[in-house]
């Protein structure tokens, strides 16, 4: 009822504003025409003053009303002011009903010209800034990325075409999977926001049609008009639009937004389209790193084991004919591949901890040199006799991840240093804090890298061609990219200059902007 009130007195005002226009335009005309007839200029064609009013009239008034009020008052006007008897009606004089006539259809016949011009102006300019809304609408849909961008680029392109409140559903509208609104002002919200508005764009859902205000399948008390956007197949969903008002403008802008949903559908299946292909892609990278993965298992597995098989088999069947730094040198030699094996379970086991379907990290917020200080320790006691270097920084670093994770990736680093380096001397753990992001790098004295391993190094497809044919580098390298994926954060390695191995993994930190603030509050400096 509000909405009906506020429109009733838009249109009240309306009138009067085009009734003000007409009465100032006629009396302008008639105080022009009796400048005219004073000065002795045009006293046989004054009526000419009076059409030349009525096409104005007409031109800046709405519909064609006010142009017949305007033709009608130039008739009598010229009979009033300029036909004997001066200043009194009379229509009695000869010939004058027809005079009367003629002049009074030429009038209506100017005003409903002028009238048509000007609505085929409007028209001509809605289409034209349509066309381009349109136009724009095409463009931005080719670089939308998913479907919420299409969704937000097709209802601002209606409202800016129809500069009408509108909605879009994607799915049933009673129970949407997806759905964006805009809105001219909060009342047209609570209108399309209404069960009644909600159950007639249900209907143009569920039969494919549109309905509502303006169609010939209407419900009662309904303000809105729905848009199904479908094809033979499939109905993507509904578009509701609502007007401030009715007319040949509402007509013109249902046909262009039933158009406007067609570059939608487009633009949607376009997308399911790149959505499937990058899903299929997404698979063959699965498939491909479980084909690497698996290779490297069964190489990195079957080189332990069959030495743990050899050194058994001999223990078994000749210990009696062994010496005794034999056998403890084959014992230690069965312990080492032990510890070989539970290093690759724990990387398998770290694998399927954030591999697995819906499965998310448990990150929360770690103090980097603790985490540091545990990865040493536990690699010390795996390799009494390694040298390690640890730099940290002094302030107190604060990193989201999960613990466990990191060390094994920290392990991992350490360990193909340990045993692939090729040299006894020192090797280095560095942590560095640079902007919003700590790096930490393991740097060993070694012989590096073989250049052609670089680029594929943490896939796992190519094998060590070191002297040390025990061990690979193996699935070690790649469970390590995993787990600093899976953290938001990358993982490179390169040779030094000087000679040696560099691999670097970099992890964002939280609540960055916090923690400067208070160390600038502390007055702390780096």
């Amino acid at each position: 009822m509000k909405r009906r009130s506020k429109s009733f007195e838009f249109h009240f005002t309306m009138i009067l504003y085009d009734l003000f226009k007409t009465i100032l335009v006629f009396l302008i005309a008639t105080t022009f025409a009796l400048c005219l007839q004073e000065a002795d200029v045009m006293n046989d064609n004054i009526f000419g003053v009076y059409m030349l009013a009525v096409a104005i009239t007409s031109s800046i008034t709405s519909g064609y009303f006010w142009g017949i009020v305007a033709s009608f008052c130039g008739v009598v006007g010229v009979n009033f002011f300029f036909t004997f008897p001066y200043f009194a009606l009379n229509f009695t004089l000869a010939g004058y009903p027809v005079t009367f006539g003629i002049l009074l259809l030429m009038s209506i016949l100017t005003s409903a010209l002028t009238a048509k011009v000007k609505q085929a102006a409007i028209l001509s300019s809605i289409r034209e800034k349509r066309a381009e809304s349109l136009n724009s609408m095409s463009k931005a849909l080719l670089s939308a990325n998913n479907i919420d961008e299409i969704m937000q680029i097709t209802i601002d392109s209606v409202y800016a075409a129809n500069q009408c409140s509108a909605v879009l559903y994607i799915g049933s509208p009673v129970s949407p999977e997806k759905k964006v609104t805009k809105y001219v002002n909060e009342k047209d919200e609570l209108i399309l926001e209404s069960i009644l508005e909600q159950q007639v764009a249900e209907q143009a859902f569920q039969k494919g049609e549109m309905t509502g205000l303006g169609t010939e399948k209407t419900s009662q008390n309904c303000l809105g008009t729905y848009i199904p956007f479908s094809n033979k197949d499939r109905i993507y969903g509904v578009l509701g639009l609502l007007f401030s008002k009715n007319g040949y403008i509402e007509n013109d802008a249902l046909q262009f937004a039933n158009f406007m949903t067609s570059q939608t559908i487009l633009a949607i299946d376009r997308q399911e389209i790149v959505d499937e292909s990058q899903k299929i892609l997404l698979e063959k990278e699965k498939e491909n790193m479980r084909s690497n993965l698996l290779r490297a298992i069964s190489h990195d597995l079957r080189t332990p084991l069959t030495c743990i098989l050899g050194s058994t088999a001999t223990l078994m069947e000749n210990r009696s004919m062994l010496q005794e730094d034999v056998c403890d040198r084959l014992l230690s030699d069965i312990h080492h591949d032990a510890e070989w094996l539970i290093q690759m379970v724990e990387n398998l086991l770290s694998v399927t901890k954030i591999s697995g379907e819906g499965t998310k990290l448990k990150k929360q917020e770690e103090v980097v040199e603790e985490i540091v200080a545990e990865s040493v320790a536990k690699i010390q006691k795996r390799f009494p006799s390694s040298q390690i270097r640890v730099r940290v920084p002094d302030e107190l670093l604060l990193v989201p991840m999960d613990a466990m994770l990191i060390e094994q990736v920290l392990i991992n680093l350490m360990e193909n240093a340990i045993r692939h380096s090729g040299t006894a001397k020192p090797f280095y753990l560095t942590v560095k804090h640079l902007w919003h992001h700590v790096y930490f790098s393991v740097l060993d004295q070694g012989i590096g890298i073989e250049e052609e391993r670089l680029p594929h190094i943490f896939d796992g497809t190519t094998s060590s061609k070191s002297s040390d044919s025990s061990r690979g580098l193996g699935i070690g390298l790649p469970i390590c990219k995993t787990i600093i994926s899976a953290h938001g954060g990358e993982i490179y390695a390169k040779n030094n200059e000087n000679g040696g191995a560099n691999f670097t993994f970099v992890l964002p930190m939280k609540g960055e902007v916090e923690h400067v603030q208070q160390t600038e509050d502390t007055g702390c400096r780096r």
